[in-house]
């Protein structure tokens, strides 16, 4: 499937998610709700190993590979997903999830100071709507 599809479809369980967030949130505190979430990524983990060979891949993986994604995870699987269940708890999901979809603007950034990517205008042009979506929801 086309990364385009593939990236669209993301977006919807990503909306979908966050709705579901926003409801199971209204009785207990964020972090109480992260660990009952993370017990579907587990889960999710599990199937994986259970029904596909690729564990024995991590084995072959390098240091910096298994040291960024490891990152990765503890700053957006955890540390990130706190403060967005923070957010949601406290702020409407209308305005909140937008927000934390700026996420773009900084991967653009990083993208090119770190990995050489082409800056172009229709990039740019993407970065000014989102900001411009962040000033209106102000």
């Amino acid at each position: 499937m086309a990364p385009y599809y593939l990236a669209i479809i993301t977006a919807i369980l990503w909306g979908t998610v966050a709705f579901l967030e926003k409801v199971g949130l209204s009785s207990v505190e964020p972090m109480t709700a992260y660990i009952v979430r993370s017990s579907g990524v587990v889960i999710g983990v599990i199937i994986i190993v259970l029904f596909t060979s690729n564990l024995s891949a991590v084995g072959r993986m390098g240091i910096k590979s298994i040291c960024c994604l490891v990152l990765a995870g503890l700053l957006a699987g955890f540390i990130a997903q706190v403060i967005f269940f923070k957010a949601i708890k406290t702020g409407e999901i209308s305005k909140v999830v937008p927000i934390t979809s700026s996420a773009p603007l900084f991967t653009f950034f990083f993208g090119c100071i770190f990995l050489g990517e082409e800056v172009t205008f229709s990039k740019v042009m993407g970065m000014l709507l989102i900001l411009g979506g962040l000033m209106l929801l102000r």
